[in-house]
């Protein structure tokens, strides 16, 4: 019986897990951003890390709006790929960041 409660358990965890999962929305500061390809760049290399929903670079604001699933991946991993790419990326504080 303690065998069968604890597959049990685990099933019930297992099927809960991605309850606790959720797409964060982010902005970085991307100052390095100053043509009008370098939005491209950006957003590739951003979409390219795993977990990444959607990235939507701006060069006029020289910012970068990402939707992320953070069981995936984190704030951090992401500006990482866009610094790899030659663009410095900074999370940028706000209350809409969620």
């Amino acid at each position: 019986m303690k065998l069968y409660t604890s597959v049990l358990a685990l099933v019930g965890f297992m099927a809960a897990a991605p309850v606790f999962a959720a797409e964060q929305t982010v902005t970085f500061s991307v100052p390095g951003m100053t043509c009008a390809s370098c939005p491209y760049i950006v957003e590739s290399a951003m979409s390219g890390v795993d977990g990444v929903v959607t990235v939507s670079a701006d060069s006029d604001t020289r910012t970068a709006l990402v939707v992320f699933d953070d069981a995936v991946t984190n704030a951090d991993d992401i500006a990482f790929a866009s610094t790899s790419a030659g663009y410095e990326a900074e999370l940028l504080p706000n209350d809409n960041n969620s």
